[in-house]
């Protein structure tokens, strides 16, 4: 009766053992890493973003994995997806706030926004209806980019792209008045011809634009105003500095 029990016993514990799964290995963050960035080295895009997916999912908060949100940036980046590549991007920020790689990272950052407006979806026939949330993005992380770093050698290009934005954004303004003007809304209009004068005056077609706004002010019943900014016209016309 005992050998029964035991032979009993023994099977239970066989059957327990072979019924087990064996324990997955896990591979370190460096090698999921140097092999993701092999895929990645021979233009294997797709298979290198899901190495460097698998790398952030069982390695999260790590360096490696802070370096693998940096790759997906610039895949995405390379493929045109800017908001995933921004996503990324800022991934790797808020998981690497002190590295010395972040001017690299905002000046991508920059140029993904401007290149988002630039081939954004919108109606080509009406691009008062373009999303000028980019440029305006691309304004502010250009001045959070000069104060922390100066002396970085993307300051040019990322100063370049913050010329092109408010060059944009200027235009933008003058398109947006000239649609309120063509509805008889003149008001709106003024407000937008107002607003771009005073916020862009390095804008080529400031004299074109001041002219529109006296139609503007005329159309609107406002004699007076046009008359006054005929006469200020006259005088810088006259005296160019």
């Amino acid at each position: 009766m005992t050998r029964l029990l035991l032979l009993g016993l023994s099977s239970l514990l066989l059957i327990s053992a072979c019924s087990e799964a064996p324990k997955q290995v896990r591979v370190p963050a460096r090698e999921m890493y140097q092999q993701a960035y092999v895929s990645y080295e021979d233009g294997f895009a797709t298979e290198a973003e899901r190495q460097f997916r698998e790398l952030v999912t069982e390695h999260p908060g790590s360096r490696m994995a802070a370096l693998a949100y940096l790759k997906l940036g610039d895949i995405n980046f390379d493929r045109g997806k800017w908001a995933d590549s921004e996503s990324d991007y800022r991934a790797f920020l808020l998981n690497s706030p002190q590295s010395h790689l972040t001017p690299y990272v905002l000046h991508r950052i920059i140029a993904l926004n401007y290149e988002r407006n630039k081939y954004g979806l919108f109606f080509r026939a009406r691009e008062y209806d373009r999303n000028m949330e980019p440029n305006r993005k691309i304004l502010l992380e250009y001045q959070r980019f000069a104060m922390l770093y100066p002396d970085s050698p993307y300051l040019q290009d990322v100063g370049e792209y913050q010329v092109k934005a408010r060059a944009d954004l200027a235009e933008y303004e003058r398109l947006v008045g000239n649609w309120y003007f063509d509805q008889e809304a003149y008001p709106s209009a003024i407000s937008r011809y107002r607003y771009l004068l005073l916020n862009y005056p390095e804008y080529p077609e400031t004299a074109a634009v001041a002219d529109q706004l006296i139609r503007a002010y005329e159309r609107n019943r406002q004699p007076e105003l046009a008359q006054e900014l005929r006469d200020s016209l006259k005088r810088v016309r006259a005296h160019p500095q």
